[in-house]
């Protein structure tokens, strides 16, 4: 399941981010959080695995006009390597339930794997 990352749980989400090599610090992580914040129209999401209710994964993204923005996607290490394609489709379908009316778009970085997921998910 998708949910948004509350004002009081920020720390589950910079314990993901901070998976992300170019956020190697604590100061890093936190200047990403508040980039988030900055902004209505930025969001910071997280997966909560059904079975064990944890936080698995957290994604950034960006509402521009009509469109939807992975920015970023972060799979903590409880997630195998093998099962995050599968994981990633689940949810690519979810950001397609929330966001119905919009297009779900890429950076350089995330293009790849939401078109993948897509194909997948087709």
């Amino acid at each position: 399941m998708l949910v948004a990352v509350r004002k009081d749980q920020p720390k589950i989400a910079m314990g993901l981010l901070s998976y992300l090599p170019r956020l190697q610090t604590v100061a890093a992580v936190q200047r990403e959080v508040e980039w988030y914040r900055a902004q209505d129209q930025r969001e910071l999401l997280m997966w909560q695995d059904p079975d064990t209710q944890h936080y698995v994964t957290v994604l950034g993204i960006e509402k521009l006009f009509n469109t939807v923005v992975l920015r970023l996607i972060v799979f903590g290490s409880e997630v195998p390597l093998v099962q995050r394609d599968a994981l990633g489709v689940a949810i690519y379908r979810y950001l397609q339930l929330r966001y119905p009316q919009q297009v779900i778009m890429g950076t350089i970085e995330t293009q790849p794997l939401l078109t993948a997921w897509r194909e997948v998910a087709q």
